[in-house]
């Protein structure tokens, strides 16, 4: 039972890390489309806004010293600096970017410290040749930091650097890499179905004299079932998703208008858990969102219900005086109500629809979570852990205050 629950283990970490290498092709497939026939080159070949990504990780420091250290990196007229951080063990983690027109731009890095600002001296430089990284692959390097005549080595300098000078290029040969690594996984998760058979296959007793051969799952069919599992078109899923996020603006809009009215207590929890799914989720990642999403919603009808037995009465009793402001206004509230539930019935069957468009409603590629919630206590995978540490942004760093004014 034990070799079975870890075959199981691998199993699902597999089947997870599929699910997300599917989500990061569906994500490139999509940038890709919509660059396509829009990017636009110089006359180097280098498209607009092409941007060298480097982040500086930690340093070994050979140079004498007591005081702070920093890295200073600049290209042109543009210049970053680090933080100071601590002689005996410096790190920093901090992202740069610098934008390429030509590829023949050259960033030079400079490791420095307070000593050595007041004599007007460095610790050590290099520079990046840009042709090295010409690949678009992330680089992790160390780099050597020497002294101006490039002879002594006064620093180490672990860093990572990225060029992206085409994106179309760059999103075709991740597609290409993310589907390699997709059928390699689904090939492995083969190996895992088939040792999982053949455990069971010494107490089948009912197909016991039955050669051997039939039990075994061939890799044809095994994979056809992963792909059948896994892999299926979630274009029209994804375009009732964006439907769904519609109704939920709407539905926002007309709870605005009716609190003015009465106030719309369990509606506004219902809302404020939509949006901050899709803030947060920009595909269609978990089914168990929306069950709860659906839920709630139903919670609510419930409420309406019961409050168009009371408020509506007087409408049915020809008791309504419309010419009195309290039930002028509480015609409009009702008005309102209904339009809120039909937008309410409406959001039901779109959440309806996209389950029943799952062909497996628990451990589907939608349902991810469902396993990391409720199954198994598996560890995250090195993969879902890393799946952003190629993100960058631009920010502004300046040196500290001890040092920029000698700087």
């Amino acid at each position: 039972m034990e070799a079975l629950q870890s075959l199981k283990n691998k199993l699902s970490i597999l089947e997870q890390q599929v699910a997300q290498k599917q989500l990061k092709l569906d994500d490139d497939q999509l940038h890709l489309q919509q660059l396509q026939n829009v990017e636009e080159y110089n006359s180097h070949k280098i498209c607009k806004g092409s941007k060298i990504r480097i982040t500086i990780f930690d340093a070994a420091i050979q140079f004498p010293g007591h005081s702070r250290v920093a890295i200073i990196l600049g290209c042109d007229d543009k210049k970053y600096s680090t933080k100071p951080a601590n002689r005996q063990a410096p790190a920093w983690n901090e992202k740069f970017e610098f934008n390429i027109s030509t590829g023949d731009e050259e960033i030079y890095i400079v490791i420095l410290d307070e000593e050595l600002i007041e004599k007007q001296e460095i610790g050590g430089q290099a520079k990046l040749n840009l042709k090295e990284f010409h690949d678009q692959k992330p680089h992790d390097i160390s780099l050597q930091l020497k002294d101006k005549y490039g002879v002594v080595l006064y620093s180490t300098l672990n860093l990572r650097v990225q060029w992206i000078h085409s994106q179309t290029k760059y999103f075709k040969e991740s597609i290409k890499e993310n589907q390699q690594v997709i059928d390699d996984l689904a090939q492995d998760i083969n190996e895992y179905k088939s040792d999982i058979l053949q455990l069971f296959y010494p107490f089948d007793e009912k197909h016991q004299n039955q050669p051997n051969e039939k039990y075994l799952v061939t890799e044809q069919s095994t994979v056809q079932q992963v792909h059948d599992f896994q892999f299926y078109d979630t274009t029209q899923a994804q375009l009732w998703v964006k439907l769904a996020l519609a109704f939920t603006l709407i539905y926002f809009v007309l709870v605005l208008i009716a609190n003015l009215f009465k106030t719309q207590f369990v509606d506004l929890i219902v809302l404020f858990y939509s949006l901050f799914y899709y803030m947060n989720n920009n595909k269609l990642q978990s089914l168990l969102h929306f069950k709860i999403i659906s839920a709630m919603i139903i919670v609510t009808i419930i409420f309406d219900i019961v409050w168009f037995i009371i408020y509506t009465n007087p409408w049915t009793t020809n008791s309504v005086l419309f010419f009195e402001l309290e039930n002028g206004l509480q015609m409009y509230e009702v008005i309102i109500s209904y339009i809120l539930l039909g937008i309410k019935v409406i959001l039901l069957c779109i959440y309806a629809n996209l389950y029943l468009m799952c062909p497996d409603k628990r451990v589907n590629i939608y349902d991810a979570q469902y396993e990391m919630i409720f199954g198994p206590n598996l560890q995250k995978s090195e993969d879902s852990k890393n799946q952003d540490a190629y993100s960058f942004r631009n920010t502004n760093h300046y040196l500290h205050q001890s040092f920029s004014k000698n700087i």
